[in-house]
């Protein structure tokens, strides 16, 4: 071919970018609206039919075994005059001798807190994880304002919390109307719709806090700043009525704030809900507007400056403890803090429990040979089931800043050192649960110093915290295993599922009466009570073989597999 007649070929025409159709803007890859959607929709759709289940079953199961109105009378008459403890996981049970109220009650009212985690989870990271991993910078390089950038992540995550909120809502509302045995027991399409409007905001809440300060300490500072709103109001909410220290800063939650509003057992407080809505709405166009003014680089996230001593990068275990040490210390100050004041409660709580002898006969039953009129037996009732939870959290918290590693490329340049993966991913594995321990040391010293000050003994409330950091040991090491097997990415949110999993399956179960074997896959069910000396042993061995064990996988995966996968 000559050079003449390649100059006479017509050029090629230019391939015509086409503008993406409504449908992928809204649904696929057309916009970062669409993308977001499109990423996290099995997860919110997940979640939605997760707790829809559960409405359902609870609604089932009253109706079946309170078929009248003197049953339910006298339980809604029972479980009214138990102590404010024993109500503080669920709030003021109101109307609850309907169906409505009970379902309002029993399994609505802890919805804020279950979810409210995931929407700290993931407004948390909805930006800041991008920027740290480095993916945002290419779509900031295009001709899409910042601005606009984090409006369309935000907006993506407020309709995908939307419908996950509106499937729970349609399950309460057939559920309510199938199972309507008695009059009072029909709740209207509005009383659900506005239950539903409460418990929209409720979950936001925090997550909008988590989102605003995320520009400033990062993804890490952000879940923890995000988890303290969360759990504090809630703890305060729950039991201002039983601790003196809680009743004064009542006000400052906004689960008391929304405290009356209750749609479904009858009782409205709209303003209440509005100021919710402004807050939230306020956090979240403060995080947006910080995003857009500030740089686009990675906040430090409250990282030690390396001593003198170079105490904190002799190794990878010494660089991982170092890195979490200071998330740790606040995990345990804040789990501390809550414990000591119930501990410094429990005389007061003792006091109105004796008022009581058939709620003392009916624990006694519950926790044969144990005293539970005591500081320990107080803190089991109280403390634990929010502790482990609170523990999960904090597990999941570490377990991601390890696999941040990896996920941001820090490993690439820690390996090019005379370190082989598997010595790496054993020693920084076990940094992971150093920190879980610092985290435990220091709720173990607040809970002892709560119990000395009742005059009781220490030794036993001590003892039943570290079974509550064995449990965090345990589920890091779940994490710990997948992400060395698997990928990373899934490290933390494997740990997190896991522990609101293992939450929700034995709460299901336990409703539905499953056959102990069954419960026995909740890991939670192998703690025992180890506040007032009931320790499940077997257990303790299965916690310690999971997080030693997940360690190990970790390190076998990591050097098996490409780095960065």
């Amino acid at each position: 071919m000559t050079a003449a007649g390649t100059a006479d070929r017509p050029a090629a025409p230019l391939a015509r970018l086409e503008r993406p159709s409504i449908l992928k803007r809204l649904l696929g890859l057309g916009s970062v609206f669409g993308k977001s959607i499109r990423d996290s929709r099995r997860i919110a759709i997940g979640l939605g039919v997760l707790y829809a289940i559960i409405v359902v079953v609870v609604a089932s199961q009253i109706a079946s075994e309170f078929d009248t109105a003197a049953k339910r009378q006298l339980m809604a008459a029972q479980l009214q005059a138990l102590p404010a403890v024993f109500q503080g996981m669920l709030g003021a049970a109101i109307g609850i001798e309907t169906l409505g109220g009970f379902i309002s009650w029993r399994a609505l009212n802890f919805i804020p807190v279950m979810y409210g985690i995931w929407a700290i989870v993931a407004l948390a990271g909805i930006l800041a994880g991008e920027l740290a991993r480095g993916s945002l910078d290419v779509v900031a390089s295009t001709a899409l304002v910042r601005r606009r950038l984090a409006a369309e992540k935000v907006l993506a995550y407020l309709v995908l919390l939307a419908a996950t909120v509106a499937i729970i809502g349609l399950a309460t509302f057939a559920s309510t109307s199938a199972f309507a045995t008695l009059p009072g027991d029909a709740v209207s399409a509005g009383a659900v719709a506005g239950h539903m409007v409460w418990l929209y905001l409720m979950i936001l809440l925090p997550g909008a806090a988590a989102f605003a300060v995320a520009p400033f300490v990062g993804r890490g500072g952000a879940l923890g700043i995000g988890a303290i709103v969360l759990f504090a109001s809630f703890i305060v909410s729950a039991y201002a009525d039983t601790v003196p220290a809680f009743d004064a800063v009542r006000g400052a939650s906004y689960f008391q704030l929304t405290a009356g509003h209750r749609p479904m057992a009858g009782t409205w407080d709209w303003p209440a809900v509005g100021i919710l809505a402004v807050v939230a709405a306020v956090l979240l166009g403060a995080g947006i507007e910080a995003f857009a003014r500030r740089d686009m680089l990675v906040p430090g996230g409250g990282r030690l400056p390396v001593p003198r001593i170079r105490l904190w990068v002799m190794g990878p275990f010494t660089r991982g403890l170092g890195e979490r040490f200071p998330a740790a210390l606040a995990w345990g100050a804040f789990l501390g803090l809550f414990g000591i004041v119930l501990a410094s409660s429990a005389d007061e709580f003792v006091a109105q429990l004796g008022k009581i002898p058939q709620v003392v006969h009916m624990i006694a039953q519950l926790f044969p040979d144990a005293d539970i009129l005591s500081t320990a037996g107080f803190l089991q009732l109280a403390f634990f089931e929010d502790g482990i939870i609170i523990v999960g959290l904090a597990a999941a918290a570490f377990v991601g800043g390890w696999a941040s590693d990896e996920g941001e490329r820090r490993l690439e340049v820690v390996l090019a050192a005379p370190i082989g993966r598997f010595g790496w991913a054993i020693r920084s594995g076990a940094a992971v649960l150093a920190a879980i321990a610092v985290m435990t040391g220091v709720l173990a010293v607040a809970v002892a110093a709560g119990t000395v000050a009742q005059g009781d003994d220490p030794v036993q409330p001590a003892i039943g915290v570290s079974v509550v950091g064995l449990y965090g040991m345990a589920l890091a090491g779940i994490g710990l295993a997948v992400g060395g097997l698997v990928r990373p990415s899934l490290a933390g949110p494997v740990v997190l599922v896991v522990a609101l999993g293992s939450y929700l399956f034995n709460l299901v179960g336990t409703i539905l009466k499953w056959p102990a074997t069954l419960l026995d896959l909740a890991l939670n069910r192998h703690l025992g009570r180890p506040m007032i000396g009931d320790i499940d042993e077997a257990g303790m061995v299965l916690m310690v073989a999971i997080a030693l064990g997940g360690v190990v996988l970790s390190a076998i995966g990591m050097r098996r597999r490409d780095v960065g996968r």
